[in-house]
């Protein structure tokens, strides 16, 4: 029984290394996780704290952002809007911001209205004031011809820029609603506008309704006696409408100028 314990104890020496071994093995083991799960818990840290570079950001077929590797945890990447030079201007204005829009509008509208009508009442007083000259005989037959070929070539340009511009009159009463201390020039400036606008439409309404009289007589609607009767009517009629247009255009360029604001 002592060889027998002698024996059992030599073995049991010799494998109490191997059991240190083990034993050191598997906390050396237990060890490394920890300090890998430490480090991991670190780089966690690290990455989504204050000034941390986010996880790289991809975009998918789909055009939804996904993570850059299969495994990696998701990163939500927040954007800050972007906002303009105008809107900031827009949101620094106060509720009668939408006023001064319109105001400006109309007037910019209304100006172009007066000045297509500017232009096709001038080629239609050319056209009435050389028949006065030839009849005073301050025209030649030839210079009067001449000055009505030129004025009537110029006709459906003048009509079509006037129609354009009064298609684009959109805004009305927009200085109407305008406050503060642009407000009263800007109201009297729409009102010379809308005087020389309106007359200047009139005058430009004969010259069109001539032009039609003309195109008619040369497609055979009627004869010359008829044409000449209807021309007289007209060039009769025209300086009421003519010189209504002269006084308000006048009356314009002595208007303040608008300036909304």
């Amino acid at each position: 029984m002592s060889r027998a314990r002698r024996a059992i104890s030599r073995e049991t020496r010799r494998a109490m290394p191997r059991r240190k071994e083990r034993a050191l093995f598997t906390v050396g083991i237990a060890g490394v996780v920890v300090i890998a799960g430490a480090f991991a818990a670190a780089q966690y840290q690290a990455n989504s704290g204050p000034g941390a570079n986010p996880a790289p950001v991809t975009t998918g077929a789909s055009g939804e952002a996904g993570p850059a590797a299969s495994g990696a945890p998701s990163v939500t990447v927040s954007q800050t809007p972007t906002v303009t030079p105008s809107e900031q201007r827009a949101s620094a204005t106060g509720p009668g911001t939408d006023a001064v829009r319109a105001c400006s509008s109309e007037v910019t509208a209304t100006e172009a209205v007066v000045g297509a009508a500017r232009v096709a009442a001038t080629h239609w007083r050319e056209h009435v004031q050389a028949r006065t000259d030839l009849l005073a005989t301050k025209n030649t037959e030839a210079t009067t011809k001449a000055i009505w070929k030129r004025t009537r070539l110029a006709g459906p340009a003048d009509a079509a820029n006037l129609s354009a511009a009064t298609a684009q009159l959109q805004t009305r009463g927009g200085c109407a609603k305008l406050a503060g201390a642009a407000a009263p020039a800007c109201q009297q400036r729409m009102a010379a506008l809308n005087a020389a606008a309106s007359t200047g439409r009139a005058a430009a309404g004969d010259w069109a309704n001539h032009l039609a009289m003309m195109a008619a007589h040369a497609a055979g609607d009627f004869d010359a006696d008829h044409a000449q009767h209807l021309w007289v009517a007209a060039w009769t009629a025209a300086p009421k409408n003519l010189d209504a247009f002269a006084r308000a255009d006048a009356a314009l360029s002595t208007a303040p100028s608008c300036k909304p604001s």
